[in-house]
């Protein structure tokens, strides 16, 4: 990974597969700005989805932990 600038915003950030990944994280958030072209910019998480990912990762996270509680449920 390396860290790169934000186009938009100024803020640092990793980009490039996480280890035991093979695609970059930008693959998964979807672009949510409606005539924003990506080309040839890079931007953070954040401005991708105009604010959003932050709040997106969570819910993620917890949906996750709920499928993993409920197997563990189960297979009880």
């Amino acid at each position: 990974m390396q860290k790169l600038t934000c186009d938009e915003c100024g803020t640092q950030f990793n980009c490039g597969a996480p280890p035991g990944k093979d695609h970059c994280w930008c693959m998964e958030l979807p672009n949510l700005r409606e005539s924003f072209d990506l080309a040839g910019k890079c931007v953070c998480p954040d401005c991708m989805t105009m604010g959003k990912a932050k709040a997106m990762t969570r819910a993620r996270k917890e949906r996750r932990r709920q499928r993993r509680e409920t197997v563990v449920r189960v297979a009880r």
